[in-house]
């Protein structure tokens, strides 16, 4: 009997499925950068169009994965924070809270996902740890591109944009929810081109790239969350290039055919 409709839970985090042909439901799944190797399991409830419910487990496994290190020295002043400065970071992390806390949940993107700026991502980008006077710090979470000032960045798929703003750690930011539990995140900005609620197609331009926030030089910092997993960037467009290349294929065969 033909499914009506399929959700999934993770953990604690609702995975969206959503209808690609007559029967057939696919979901994107997301393995955060400190996420443990482990045996994990995906829990499934299906409704049939007869109203039947339906439950069901997949198994899934989380390798490890190493990531780049750096271990360097700097003055105790680079760590001091005074009271405005932490009020800031409070209302930084208080405004990405609210971002992520209510995504659409019907699918806003489609095929294929595109690189916000042209230029190529740093070689220890994604998922690199810095240890600091001897102290480990949280893992980088997203891909720098080294884009000169005033490059335009634009939206590397279709949403809603949830964020515009600007903050201590991630200077201009723009966040993007494409629905489904998935967001892209552009960070270091310049001047906004955008507003949030706006809805936004892939490639438009939504700010010039800058060095604000605390950075050392101009680049855009390219983020991607996915079921609050966060998740490196480039996988969007490394993983469903093929995918890309066989749906144009059949589009093209079948458009010949008629």
């Amino acid at each position: 009997e033909d499914l009506l409709e399929v959700d999934g839970i993770l953990g604690k985090e609702r995975i969206y499925f959503h209808a690609s042909s007559k029967g057939a439901f696919l979901a994107l799944v997301g393995v955060d950068v400190e996420a443990k190797p482990a045996q994990v399991k995906l829990l499934l409830k299906a409704t049939t169009a007869g109203g039947e419910q339906r439950q069901s487990e997949i198994p899934l496994r989380i390798k490890a994965k190493t990531f780049h290190k750096e271990s360097f020295k700097v003055p105790p002043s680079f760590d001091q924070m005074s009271p405005e400065t932490l009020a800031e970071i409070r209302r930084e992390q208080a405004a990405f809270a609210s971002a992520f806390a209510n995504t659409a949940a019907e699918r806003l993107w489609n095929l294929p996902f595109v690189r916000p700026v042209p230029q190529e991502a740093s070689a220890s980008s994604f998922g690199s740890r810095r240890i600091i006077n001897g102290v480990p710090r949280a893992p980088h979470t997203g891909t720098d591109l080294s884009a000169p000032a005033s490059t335009e960045v634009v939206a590397t798929n279709h949403g809603r944009v949830v964020l515009v703003g600007s903050f201590f750690f991630a200077g201009g930011s723009v966040v993007i929810d494409h629905g489904g539990g998935l967001y892209s995140m552009y960070f270091h900005l310049a001047e906004f081109k955008v507003e949030e609620g706006a809805m936004v197609r892939r490639g438009d331009v939504l700010a010039l790239s800058g060095g604000t926030g605390r950075v050392t030089g101009p680049h855009l910092h390219w983020g991607v969350r996915l079921n609050n997993a966060r998740v490196d960037p480039l996988d969007l467009l490394r993983k469903f290039s093929s995918q890309t290349d066989s749906i144009e294929t059949r589009k093209a065969a079948a458009k010949a055919e008629k």
